[in-house]
């Protein structure tokens, strides 16, 4: 999704800034990832040439396992988190697996709009963010961004420090 649209689809007024996880992380993983899905189609072909070119459930499972690692891998330079003025967006991480097979086919469904006014503290492993609701309560929102930067994960404090206080 392009900035123009999520700020048309978000009150969070104009994006400053877009946020990913360290290169470092995305190589590791997509180099990870590549591995597996190599894997998976190698033991697949190899599997398929020793049954005598028949179909086999292990064979489909190998194909299964190899596409997934090919997704994961084209998803690894996503934006996880947008700085905007007047809030974060971030990437929500899935939580049941229903919704991890939904983020492949429409990853910004899982992008959550957290005012800054609302926004109370990040988790010490930087997995979850809470949220005190308009009642008083305390909303915990499941995020990932254990992989950014120090460098972006000092923006992002920075922009709350900046923006909550105005």
């Amino acid at each position: 999704m392009k900035r123009e649209e999520i700020e048309e689809l978000f009150p969070c007024g104009a994006i400053r800034e877009e946020l990913h996880n360290s290169s470092v992380m995305i190589w590791g993983f997509q180099l990870v990832y590549a591995a597996i899905a190599a894997w998976g189609l190698y033991r697949g072909v190899l599997l398929y040439r020793e049954l005598g070119h028949s179909f086999n459930m292990w064979m489909l499972l190998l194909l299964v396992v190899s596409a997934y690692a090919l997704l994961r891998m084209y998803q690894q330079d996503d934006v996880e988190v947008y700085i905007a003025t007047e809030g974060l967006i971030i990437k929500r991480t899935p939580i049941l697996v229903k919704e991890r097979i939904e983020r492949f086919f429409a990853p910004d469904l899982y992008l959550t709009f957290v005012h800054y006014q609302g926004i109370m503290g990040f988790g010490e492993d930087w997995k979850t963010l809470y949220v005190q609701t308009e009642t008083g309560g305390i909303y915990i929102v499941p995020i990932s961004l254990q992989f950014l930067s120090h460098q972006d994960k000092m923006k992002v404090l920075e922009a709350l420090n900046r923006y909550k206080n105005t």
